[in-house]
């Protein structure tokens, strides 16, 4: 398992070398830069886990960058500041950070706090990036990945029998556009050729039927994402 990369954003020098330390001794990949403009630089050069951010840096105040760095699905952000006055921890929050948290603090804690925020953010992007997104009207089904795969009609009306069930599962014998048996068992083989290089949710129960493993959501044209 590769280390969790940590950016930390500190203007205080002796505080950035001393956090960025810790977290290397934790066993973290960690790098310490002193303002937004550095910060930019270092997330141009790699990609990082999670952030550590001040608030109180020379140039873009540290608000401002977690705002902007909010839509990340997939990055982790931990505000550490000296700023504890009510309102700056509710603008804190609201600026979509993670966990806000008030110096002086110890470094194990902080060291927690990154390990926890980045689980967090597994979790969260494992569970983003297990989503089939099915749109019937149009045909199309979303992969994972992004991929826009276009369906048949006869591959929009399975689809549309795995999203009924409550289990995403389907009997051998369904009666589908008035096929049955082998000819349930060829569509299922097509359109598991074209799903296979996004992923492969489609599996046989043997001498039952077909499930759909993925997580397949249904959305009308009333109720797009």
């Amino acid at each position: 398992m590769s280390a969790i990369r940590c950016l930390v954003v500190e203007d205080n020098p002796r505080l950035r070398a001393d956090l960025v330390f810790y977290l290397v001794n934790c066993g973290l990949c960690a790098e310490g830069v002193g303002d937004g403009h550095q910060l930019d630089q270092a997330m141009n050069a790699a990609e990082w886990d999670v952030i550590v951010l001040d608030l109180g840096l020379p140039g873009e105040d540290g608000l401002s960058i977690a705002r902007r760095l909010a839509p990340r699905a997939d990055l982790g952000l931990v505000i550490l500041t000296a700023r504890d006055r009510l309102e700056d921890r509710l603008a804190g929050w609201e600026s979509g950070a993670q966990v806000y948290l008030v110096k002086p603090v110890p470094l194990e804690e902080i060291a927690a706090v990154v390990n926890a925020v980045y689980r967090q953010i597994q979790r969260t992007t494992a569970t983003e990036e297990s989503i089939w997104r099915f749109y019937p009207e149009r045909r199309e089904l979303i992969a994972p990945n992004g991929t826009v795969i276009t369906l048949t009609h006869r591959e929009r009306l399975l689809l549309m029998a795995f999203s009924d069930s409550s289990q995403r599962c389907i009997p051998r014998d369904l009666a589908l556009a008035q096929d049955a048996g082998a000819a349930l068992d060829t569509l299922i083989h097509r359109l598991r050729r074209k799903l296979r290089p996004h992923g492969d949710p489609i599996r046989t129960l043997y001498g039952e039927g077909f499930a759909f493993d993925g997580d397949l959501r249904c959305f009308t044209e009333t109720n797009l994402d």
